[in-house]
Formats: C-alpha cells, sequence, structure tokens
C-alpha cells in the first residue's frame, strides 16, 4: 500500500505525454501571437471554475492561484456539456473550465501569468486561452521537480486555434 503514491504519480504522468502528443500532433495554423508581458493587473481577477467535485489536479489548480484571483467553484459530473455550450474543441479540453466575469475561456492548466496577461490585454477575436491534457509541472500537475515545455493556445471566436505562448511548468518561456 506505500507504494500506492508512486503509482499514481506514475500514472498521472502516463495520461499527461499521452494528451500532450494526441495535441501536438495535430496540424495547427502556423501563426503564433507573442505573450504580452505585463507587471500586474490592479483589479482583482474573478474566475467561475467547473470541475468535477472528485479531480484533485483541478483543485490543486485552484489552490496555486494568487490572492489577486477569486473564484467560485462549481462541482459538476457533466464537465463535457459545459465545454460544449462553451465551444471549446475536443483536441483542446482538459480537465476543468474557468470563465472570467467578461466570459473569456480558460481551459486546462494554464498559468498565472498567462492568464493575467491575456485579460490586461484580450484580443479581440479570441474566445480564451487553452493547455490540452495535463502537462506534467503546469500549474496543478506538479510532479515533484520535473516539468515539461507545453504550448498555450488561444482559441477564437472563428474556431481557429493559434499559440499564444509556450510555457515550461508555470513559467512562460520563448
Amino acid at each position: 500500500m506505500k507504494n500506492l503514491p508512486i503509482f499514481r504519480n506514475l500514472a498521472i504522468a502516463i495520461i499527461a505525454l499521452a494528451s500532450a502528443n494526441s495535441v501536438f500532433a495535430q496540424t495547427l495554423t502556423s501563426n503564433t501571437s507573442p505573450i504580452i508581458k505585463q507587471n500586474a493587473i490592479t483589479n482583482d481577477v474573478h474566475l467561475s471554475v467547473h470541475k468535477d467535485p472528485n479531480c484533485g489536479c483541478c483543485t490543486a489548480w485552484i489552490e496555486q492561484l494568487p490572492s489577486t484571483f477569486k473564484t467560485t467553484i462549481r462541482n459538476t459530473s457533466d464537465i463535457s456539456a459545459i465545454k460544449e455550450t462553451l465551444g471549446v474543441p475536443h483536441q483542446y479540453r482538459s480537465c476543468h473550465t474557468a470563465i472570467s466575469k467578461a466570459g473569456f475561456i480558460f481551459e486546462g492548466h494554464v498559468p498565472n501569468t498567462a492568464i493575467h496577461s491575456f485579460l490586461a490585454n484580450p484580443p479581440t477575436e479570441a474566445l480564451g486561452l487553452a493547455v490540452p491534457g495535463m502537462p506534467i509541472g503546469s500549474p496543478g500537475m506538479e510532479v515533484g521537480d520535473k516539468t515539461m515545455r507545453y504550448p498555450i493556445y488561444q482559441l477564437n471566436k472563428d474556431g481557429t486555434q493559434i499559440i499564444y505562448a509556450h510555457a515550461n511548468g508555470k513559467n512562460i518561456v520563448e
């Protein structure tokens, strides 16, 4: 029984890699949009987070948010219906969906800095940001000191997606 946490972490890592590989293998538009460097937003960020009540990584993502993020947690056993209603494409889905007061979607383990940057200057064509799957080391998906580089996608109202930025763990990278 004492090896159970090791097997749990190994299972999370395998799921994260499988999810990431399925998205990376898809062909996307070659357009990329550099992340806007933003020191801070003076106003609090209000997010309504839809998640499965039994998902530990969703809870970990919420708990790591800074105090300037105010959250309302909405536990649901039918998270797919929420994503469908919001127009989150299947290949960009993760385990939880956050919605800002302005209606922007933050799908999955999006780093805090990307949320702040996006909300400081939201592109007019954007629905929000997505981190598909469960990248190792992303906010809420910490596995020791292991991290991986992963894309943060901008989901657009016309159904297209572009890479908004890349992250490694919780940090935005070039």
